[in-house]
């Protein structure tokens, strides 16, 4: 764990983090920095890696001497903030209880109140997307400082990192406004994989596709492929959002596709509504518009390129042939 009891007796390395009582009994996050670690961190940064940052952290080093500790030592501050704020928003509701032999209860004093509702939803709300964004700083550390992180280059983490058409949630948000949340990228990720398997594996062929997969995990992959790959992140991009938001009723936010409007309150607030039906449609239309129109400029680059590509396109060139046959336009 990368958090420890004995350099934490007045919670003095969370604090770092999260303004938490000096009296606070660390024992009672423990368990959830544990699950975040487990669920969280590891699957994004590898085991190698993970032990290795917790090899560096048990080493209790007086001073940061080389510039790889210095590094290590930036690194270990990352997971630290990420893993701390999803641990109290996974712990959320269990550290404001006690469990006794009679079941659950709640502690209430004369002195001491609870929060309000909507304050209660706001606090997970701020724990969770301060966590998740962590989770992307923490990759965007590594890539840029991959040759100190070899544990990172060689774990599976690194593949599936490497070999995504958009791995990260600021190339998405490049595209298409999310807002840079990765709660939002996170469930755009089943629609990216089915829109890499349904759009992009046909129209490349096999051969294509894999050879392209390969080529992004290399340090320097080849300048075609680099041509080639903002046309597929595009397409991606604009119709994975199309899918998310007909699914959850129009969704680019990780709770709902929202606009802001001035409420009829006492203080004139700004509050938050669900979008109207009619919104949602015009806006799964438009992007899967959008995807569709890249789709073809992708189909029309493939085409227009066919020289740079015929030893990894399929030699019968159907994917790139049409029957016109009634149909309303002409490919040729």
């Amino acid at each position: 764990m990368l958090f420890s009891l004995t350099k934490n007796p007045k919670m003095e390395e969370i604090r770092n983090f999260i303004s938490v009582s000096s009296s606070a009994d660390f024992n009672t996050i423990a368990p959830h920095i544990l699950n975040a670690e487990r669920d969280y961190l590891i699957p994004v940064i590898g085991l190698p890696m993970y032990e290795e940052l917790q090899e560096f952290y048990d080493e209790e080093l007086s001073s940061i001497g080389s510039g790889v500790q210095e590094k290590t030592a930036e690194l270990l501050r990352l997971c630290q903030s990420a893993v701390i704020h999803i641990a109290y928003w996974i712990g959320f509701d269990l550290l404001n209880i006690y469990l006794s032999d009679s079941g659950f209860k709640r502690t209430e004093t004369t002195d001491v109140k609870g929060l309000f509702k909507y304050q209660e939803e706001n606090l997970k709300i701020y724990f969770r997307t301060n966590g998740f964004n962590g989770i992307d700083t923490i990759l965007q550390y590594l890539e840029t400082n991959l040759a100190d992180f070899g544990e990172f280059k060689l774990s599976p983490a690194y593949t599936l990192f490497k070999t995504s058409f958009i791995s990260r949630t600021d190339d998405f948000n490049a595209i298409v406004f999310i807002n840079k949340s990765r709660l939002t990228f996170l469930r755009m990720k089943p629609h990216i994989q089915l829109l890499e398997d349904s759009e992009i594996a046909p129209i490349l062929g096999p051969v294509a596709y894999d050879y392209i997969k390969a080529e992004m995990v290399k340090d320097t992959p080849a300048d075609k492929v680099l041509a080639l790959i903002p046309y597929i992140q595009k397409t991606i991009a604009f119709l994975a959002s199309a899918l998310l938001m007909e699914e959850s009723g129009a969704d680019l936010l990780d709770n709902g596709l929202y606009f802001s409007a001035t409420g009829l309150t006492r203080d004139s607030n700004t509050i938050q509504q669900p979008s109207a039906a009619d919104r949602i449609v015009l806006l799964v239309t438009r992007n899967r518009s959008y995807g569709n129109v890249y789709l073809d400029q992708l189909r029309s680059y493939l085409v227009k390129n066919a020289a740079d590509w015929a030893d990894v396109i399929p030699s019968s060139g159907r994917l790139l042939q049409r029957d016109n046959t009634n149909k309303n336009t002409f490919w040729v």
